[in-house]
């Protein structure tokens, strides 16, 4: 198999996005047609580049001509495969929707090719700027598609992720800041080597900084402010997008934080103790939620709480719960979001709609055989080998205020004259649900990447 270098993944989303223009000057009709084709292509090479890495290792590449830590390094361990797969992947499904609407948008084009790209480039890169970069880029982007519906309410929602946002950004540049103040370095296998030369103070505050700034964008609480407006005000497939790309990025960054960066015991009990609160302050909100993209909004607050619960407990059993609840969530959450269009009652009763719905649900509330079930057995059994009782009862608490909400949203569904969505978002959640349960089937495929990814991750790698 040809070596395909990683940063095609990156570049050639970014190249073909400020190409969106010239091709809209020659038909704006062609301009969606050509974005799914650059989303699809770099779906493929983010397949090769995973079995790559499955079948060699860990894959690195080499930018500008200068050698790490001084050059910029790029690092494709077994989880970022994974997730690079899962975000390259699920993007062009979740733009297919966007068929449907009459506007040829090239400036939403090209923004949603930017956000793909610069989401890659988070869970790939080597180095600790280029990753503050890339969330940059991804930020800047994810406002722009939030406000592109032109409402009130997209307004504000973008308005108050810009705040938050740039309040994170800030804190990440005070995590960069101290961290090369010490050791003239932002590689992150030459932090890993030196970081015990940093006084414990220092390393801690460093911890803090960061995971207060990554924490905004892995919509962590009590970060998480600008989450229900920007869900709320966006359309549903970006929305959908928002709980692909960015969040998932988000959350591995956390990954990189706690296991490679800066891995001091202090982070793992400030990290479980955060993943504690933004899951039981997560459900509960969802729990209080009469609007449908804002219930949905909080119970994916809820789900990250999860995931960080997972990445904390720094153990191989945990680790790989992460892995399936980070898929099963970015899987679920894009039909779920995309299906509840204009959701007002009767959407259950067209069966094209409701088995996707219906299976995202099971899902995310962790119904056998699909990836949120195995996510939270593989959870439960890890806290059960360590006596962690309480924190179980809380996992079955929430799981339980899930079911109700849940429940209230199908029932809500079911009622109603027949309401349909457009052709190209039926085919979204079909593809989508059609995923799930192939994994769900056949979770031995997504379990033995997920060991390798644990086991890297518990070694200090990517």
């Amino acid at each position: 198999m040809v070596a395909l270098p990683p940063v095609l993944l990156i570049a050639l989303p970014l190249l073909f996005a400020f190409l969106a223009p010239l091709v809209g000057m020659v038909s704006r009709r062609m301009v969606k047609l050509y974005t799914l084709l650059v989303l699809i292509l770099n779906a493929l090479l983010s397949i090769l580049l995973f079995i790559n890495v499955m079948a060699n290792g860990v894959v690195y590449e080499q930018l500008s001509g200068f050698y790490p830590p001084v050059g910029i390094l790029l690092s494709v361990g077994y989880l970022g495969a994974i997730l690079a797969v899962l975000i390259n992947v699920l993007s062009p499904v979740v733009y297919l929707s966007y068929f449907g609407e009459a506007e040829n948008s090239v400036k939403f084009s090209m923004l949603y090719m930017l956000v793909t790209a610069s989401s890659t480039g988070i869970v790939i890169t080597g180095d600790l700027f280029n990753m503050f970069v890339f969330f940059e880029i991804t930020a800047v982007g994810s406002y722009g598609l939030v406000a592109s519906l032109r409402t009130k309410e997209a307004f504000e929602g973008s308005f108050k992720y810009i705040v938050l946002g740039s309040i994170g950004s800030a804190f990440i540049l005070m995590g960069i800041a101290t961290i090369y103040g010490y050791l003239k370095t932002l590689n992150f296998y030459d932090i890993a080597l030196r970081i015990d030369t940093m006084p414990e103070t220092a390393r801690l505050m460093s911890f803090i900084f960061l995971i207060v700034g990554i924490g905004v964008e892995a919509e962590i609480f009590p970060l998480n402010g600008w989450v229900p407006d920007a869900y709320q005000g966006a359309s549903n497939r970006v929305a959908s997008f928002l709980s692909v790309g960015p969040s998932k990025a988000g959350i591995y960054a956390i990954a990189r934080l706690i296991f490679t960066l800066i891995p001091i015991m202090s982070g793992f009990e400030l990290s479980l103790l955060l993943g504690i609160f933004t899951l039981v302050v997560g459900e509960l909100a969802a729990l209080r939620q009469r609007d449908v993209k804002r219930m949905l909004a909080y119970s994916s607050i809820g789900q990250m709480g999860l995931i960080l619960i997972a990445l904390s407990l720094h153990s191989e059993t945990a680790l790989v719960a992460a892995v399936f609840l980070m898929v099963g969530h970015a899987l679920a959450k894009s039909i779920l979001f995309i299906g509840s269009r204009d959701y007002s009652g009767g959407l259950l009763r067209n069966p094209l709609i409701a088995g996707p719905l219906f299976l995202g649900v099971l899902s995310i509330v962790g119904m056998p055989p699909f990836p949120g079930f195995w996510g939270k057995w593989y959870l439960m059994v890890d806290l059960a080998s360590r006596g962690a009782w309480t924190i179980i009862l809380l996992i079955v608490f929430t799981a339980i205020v899930e079911g109700v909400y849940y429940s209230r949203y199908l029932f809500r569904g079911l009622n109603g004259e027949i309401r349909t969505l457009t052709k190209s978002e039926i085919a979204s959640i079909i593809i989508l649900a059609s995923i799930l349960i192939l994994i769900g089937l056949f979770p031995q495929y997504l379990y033995d990447p997920a060991v390798m990814a644990a086991r890297s991750l518990l070694g200090g790698g990517p």
